[in-house]
């Protein structure tokens, strides 16, 4: 488990990095979220964020608040827009007492927008809401059981709407809004299945990663309840031999920019 949280440069940009790339993004008149992701740095069988359990929580809380606090002075001193005060910390997440003053902390330094991004499997547990100003949502739901059901864009479709239906449900009559934090599918065979599943490998299959989102979109557009959705992700080389998330160079990129267009 994590001792404390720290950045780690195989994984960040240094903050002067960080700074320099909101400061190009606003020059393009783009709002930008800084949003930190937790890894763990020798995780064993089954563990992650999601499964955090710190010996010392009082030592971890108060190393990740550090790293947000840098994180929070830099978003301010350079206009971000919001601040995602956590990742998929299904663990840690029902428990305020340790995050009031850290949220305190932050809002002290940080005049935007904070938000919690929760799993997809774990939203309606997530207490950390409560102190926040937006809901987030992984959005990495199966879309079909096994990769011998149909994949076709209206079996998909079909099965976002039911995710759709219970999101909403849910956050029915909540004050804050709620925004799909991350929204990806790998270019290979079962990403449907799975869409979270980031390890490597699979057979290419540019075509199911175009339908998942095409299938996304005709659930999803003009809905005035979804403040807004993020796509994970749009770094890496793309092209037709790729299985990676992002949908660059692939005829999934035309869905992505009717997505954006739609919401």
């Amino acid at each position: 488990m994590l001792p404390s949280a720290s950045r780690v440069t195989r994984f960040s940009p240094t903050l002067e990095l960080l700074a320099d790339t909101i400061r190009a993004a606003r020059r393009e008149r783009l709002e930008v979220t800084v949003f930190p992701i937790v890894r763990l740095a020798n995780p064993g069988p089954d563990e992650w964020r999601g499964t955090l359990a710190p010996k010392n929580r009082g030592a971890w809380f108060k190393s990740y608040g550090e790293l947000l606090g840098d994180l929070a002075a830099v978003a301010a001193q350079t206009g971000a827009t919001r601040l995602a005060v956590g990742s998929e910390l299904s663990t840690l997440d029902g428990d305020l007492e340790p995050w009031q003053p850290l949220i305190e902390r932050l809002r002290a330094v940080f005049p935007g927008k904070l938000l919690y991004s929760a799993n997809w499997d774990h939203y309606g547990d997530a207490k950390l809401f409560e102190l926040v100003d937006e809901e987030g949502v992984v959005a990495y739901f199966r879309l079909r059981e096994s990769v011998k059901e149909p994949d076709t864009e209206a079996a998909l479709a079909a099965a976002w709407r039911k995710h759709k239906d219970q999101l909403l449900s849910w956050h029915a009559g909540h004050p804050r809004p709620l925004v799909l934090t991350e929204v990806g599918y790998r270019s290979r065979v079962g990403s449907t299945v799975a869409p979270w599943d980031e390890t490597s490998g699979g057979t290419p299959d540019l075509e199911e990663q175009r339908r998942a989102f095409a299938a996304f979109r005709q659930a999803w557009a003009g809905e005035p309840r979804l403040e807004g959705a993020y796509v994970w992700n749009w770094y890496g080389w793309g092209g037709k031999d790729s299985v990676g998330y992002t949908p660059r160079g692939k005829p999934a990129e035309q869905e992505v920019r009717r997505l954006l267009q739609d919401l």
